[in-house]
């Protein structure tokens, strides 16, 4: 009697210690999903947060784009109307020209730097259009004319004698921020009194090749695919001979990455320096007659019914 009275205390015993750790594993994992779920919560409102400071951040680029652009392509206007106002005095005709051409330079800098921070979030599309490559150069190189002046710098563009061969499918803005990071780059490392070649092709599937050829101090092969790295300069310190933010080369790299072209350059020092960038054309969505020239789009058969 007493051995059964001992065996089924002994199971009673086992058995409210299974019931008690399975009732300590449950209040256990009640607290690990009300954590868990806590914690999806805080991720949830985080992940809003972000957002909005995202959509913030966009708002504020757009918004200090315009506030930057309006006032300095207004100065850039004005500038150029004074130098035809005052033509015949030399000295206002000659600020003039000056502060429109810094304008200019200015102009070239901020859109790097907003170029650079929309690429760092994310938000760069491509816009495609049929783009005259030549009228296209000729802007783009007439304001560097004044840099490449004070170095006695030539500027010279090879143009193509068939204007069917002018002819791309790309997107505008990002070909003149690549041309123009090219030109200020070719500019500031050539040799005084020496001549910047300029020059493309558009092959037969319509892929556009740009090249631009100094004569200046050259780049040692060990450098060649560092100086596309961002914030980088071969030449540091505060007695560096060349200005400049580091920025130029990184943004034509990922531009014309981001186009599904290449860049490649030749250079041996004290020789100068051959870039390549080779951009294949991409689809035009709506109107297939549209032309982007220096920036502004035009819609022919749309003109011609005005």
């Amino acid at each position: 009697m007493n051995s059964n009275s001992n065996s089924n205390s002994n199971s009673n015993s086992t058995d409210d210690i299974l019931i008690q750790e399975l009732s300590d594993r449950f209040a256990k994992s009640r607290k690990a999903f009300s954590d868990l779920s806590v914690v999806n919560r805080k991720l949830l409102e985080m992940n809003e947060r972000l957002a909005a400071s995202e959509s913030l951040k966009s708002n504020f680029l757009s918004n200090i784009r315009n506030e930057i652009n309006n006032p300095l392509n207004a100065i850039m206007g004005l500038a150029g109307e004074l130098a035809v106002i005052g033509a015949g005095d030399k000295d206002v005709f000659t600020i003039s020209l000056l502060i429109r051409d810094e304008a200019n330079y200015l102009d070239f800098q901020l859109r790097n730097i907003f170029m650079a921070a929309e690429l760092e979030a994310g938000e760069v599309s491509i816009r495609c259009a049929k783009v005259h490559i030549t009228s296209s150069l000729c802007e783009l190189m007439d304001s560097f004319k004044h840099r490449a002046a004070k170095k006695k710098v030539l500027l010279n563009l090879t143009r193509q004698p068939d204007a069917d061969a002018q002819i791309s499918v790309i997107d505008i803005e990002k070909f003149q921020i690549i041309a123009s990071n090219l030109l200020a780059n070719a500019i500031e490392y050539s040799d005084n009194d020496s001549v910047v070649d300029v020059s493309f092709s558009v092959c037969e599937d319509g892929c556009l090749q740009f090249y631009v050829q100094d004569h200046g101090v050259g780049i040692a092969p060990e450098d060649h695919q560092r100086i596309f790295d961002r914030f980088v300069q071969l030449n540091t310190g505060t007695t560096r001979a060349h200005p400049g933010h580091g920025l130029g080369l990184s943004i034509t790299k990922a531009l014309v990455e981001l186009m599904q072209g290449s860049i490649s350059l030749i250079s041996t020092p004290g020789e100068g320096t051959q870039v390549t960038v080779t951009i294949p054309p991409c689809s035009i969505s709506g109107n297939e007659d549209s032309f982007a020239e220096s920036g502004n789009l035009f819609l022919f058969d749309e003109m011609s019914e005005v």
